[in-house]
């Protein structure tokens, strides 16, 4: 009796770890999580009036594109694009803005970006 108590011990317990390692490879998974994400570059560049920054996407998505005061108020409304996959650079007219510190914010379905900026 005490034998087959532990050999039903034992097979929960692998059952459960088999059934925890295949839950935490799909959390983890990196390839399928990875394709929901814009791959935003560190390069931001204001030049003659425009912002301008490159991004990547390995899946077809909407974007929307805001420039936030440094206090959070909007300044210039949200535009939505439809990208396709590849790299893109993006360019937002900010001709109209004073000297200051802004941010300018990304949305996609499955994030949000900010990144500030200063202008002289």
């Amino acid at each position: 009796m005490n034998t087959l108590k532990d050999v039903l011990l034992v097979f929960t317990v692998v059952l459960l770890v088999y059934v925890l390692y295949q839950r935490l490879l799909q959390v983890l998974g990196k390839k399928e999580r990875s394709k929901r994400y814009a791959r935003v570059s560190e390069k931001l560049e204001v030049e003659g009036g425009f912002l301008k920054m490159d991004m990547e996407l390995e899946q077809p998505m909407l974007l929307e594109l805001s420039v936030h005061t440094s206090q959070g108020e909007l300044l210039l409304a949200p535009k939505e694009r439809s990208l396709e996959i590849g790299s893109h650079n993006l360019e937002v007219d900010i001709s109209t803005l004073k000297s200051g510190r802004y941010y300018i914010q990304l949305k996609t379905p499955s994030e949000v970006y900010s990144r500030y900026f200063e202008l002289p």
